[in-house]
């Protein structure tokens, strides 16, 4: 049996219930580790498995730390960044160039996969 590649992967989602549904999503899926699921930037960038080869964020109505800052300390890492936003956050100008915007988990999903 050959050993392929796993690419592993974070999500950050504020929202608990939606979190745990997107991880369990996720761990189903061949060739893909979850290594962590975080409520938060700070529970991300604390977590050992930091960092990953790709962080998908969930933004969040009201959370204090913006997408804009979270794009910007993974891409620092190297991770891949894909957003999920069907509300067309504030991007900084920069920032559109660090990551994959996608408007569904799914796409986000299938964009690993692929």
């Amino acid at each position: 049996m050959s050993e392929s590649r796993m690419t592993t992967v974070a999500v950050v989602d504020a929202d608990e219930e939606a979190l745990a549904a997107k991880v369990a999503a996720l761990a189903g899926a061949p060739g893909i580790d979850v290594r962590i699921g975080a409520v938060s930037l700070g529970q991300l960038l604390t977590h050992p498995g930091f960092p990953p080869d790709v962080v998908v964020i969930q933004q969040r109505e009201g959370e204090r730390v913006s997408v804009n800052y979270k794009i910007r300390v993974c891409r620092l890492a190297d991770a891949r960044v894909i957003v999920v936003s069907d509300d067309g956050h504030e991007l900084a100008p920069d920032v559109g160039q660090l990551m994959t915007p996608v408007r569904s988990f799914a796409q986000a999903v299938a964009l690993i996969a692929s």
